[in-house]
């Protein structure tokens, strides 16, 4: 199915300060800076926005027919530890949590687009977040709920063939809207405040009747934090499964996702301010996420799918654990 997610913007600015031993400076500003979240401040280094993390993987290239689906996408995300650009764990008790749930709509018409059918879609997170720290002060959470809203055309290609075996795809782009729940006076936010543009293709690979990979590659570009010359870079991530039928309807998989930021985040244009001010060695974000999940497929019009991601490979950013449920349906 159609399917982008939101992370909600958590990443302390330390993450991206670099623990030197030799540094006592360095090391006292990280301690003090703890309790600093993103975009706390005009200059601070920005964090990436959510993404499509996990949440759509197995099948994930197969859209059953022109119809009006409804996919409901939870995820709990529990933040353990946070990680600099060495991937040293930083020495706070900061733990963070949110639950999110993706109401998704969708739309796929008849009309023919590039050989595919053309479609629309729309995505409304809903936000929780919660922290705790124990020892240490806890930074400021906003209470709204609403996540930026998403809308997306894309274009759905069928059951092709490809070296004689069953090849679905589909192509999406996808604009992410800064109208969720933001206040600068907070620390953390349900709202990346800034706009997204994210261009991903999904493809699902038969080997045999039983055996499948599935793919979705996406490309995202950020423009700049509102009101601010605050720029995020861009990155690429892909969510991959290999899929096996266990009996009949179900399926099991084994999946994962992975983050990469392409270039450095920057201020007013330049891209060296946060290594020139801040004395960032770098300020490129990284993740990997790898586990089990189990499927039901009842003809592709009802989809269940439950998985658990355990972070690894981190940089940058927050490192925790990721236990999803998707609900599709095709009325």
């Amino acid at each position: 199915m159609l399917c982008v997610f939101q992370r909600i913007a958590l990443k302390p600015v330390v993450m991206k300060t670099s623990l030197s031993k030799s540094s006592g400076v360095k090391t006292a500003l990280v301690l003090a800076g703890i309790i600093l979240f993103n975009f706390a401040a005009k200059a601070q280094d920005p964090s990436l926005p959510a993404v499509n993390l996990g949440l759509a993987n197995i099948t994930d290239g197969i859209t059953p027919g022109p119809g009006i689906y409804y996919a409901n996408f939870s995820q709990i995300y529990q933040a353990h530890s946070f990680r600099d650009g060495a991937g040293n764990k930083l020495p706070t008790n900061l733990k963070v949590n949110t639950y999110t749930t993706i109401h998704q709509f969708v739309w796929l018409g008849n009309n023919k687009v590039f050989g595919g059918l053309f479609g629309l879609t729309a995505f409304l997170p809903v936000v929780r977040i919660s922290a705790t720290n124990a020892g240490g002060p806890t930074p400021t959470i906003n209470n709204g709920v609403l996540g930026d809203l998403i809308v997306a055309p894309a274009i759905v290609w069928g059951n092709r063939k490809l070296f004689n075996h069953a090849y679905f795809s589909r192509a999406e782009l996808d604009f992410y809207l800064p109208t969720g729940s933001y206040n600068h006076n907070d620390a953390s936010n349900p709202s990346s405040h800034f706009y997204t543009f994210s261009a991903h293709y999904s493809f699902t690979y038969f080997f045999n009747r039983e055996l499948s990979i599935s793919s979705r590659n996406h490309i995202n570009y950020n423009t700049k934090l509102i009101g601010t010359a605050v720029h995020p870079g861009m990155f690429y991530n892909v969510n991959f499964s290999v899929e096996q039928t266990l009996y009949k309807t179900f399926r099991a998989e084994a999946c994962a996702y992975y983050l990469t930021q392409l270039n450095q985040d920057s201020n007013n244009g330049d891209s060296r301010y946060y290594q020139n001010v801040d004395g960032l060695a770098n300020t490129k974000e990284r993740v990997l996420g790898i586990g089990p999940g189990l499927a039901y497929l009842a003809n592709q019009r009802l989809v269940l799918e439950g998985k658990v991601f355990w972070e690894t490979a981190v940089r940058n950013r927050e490192q925790g654990v990721r236990p999803t449920l998707q609900l599709s349906y095709k009325f």
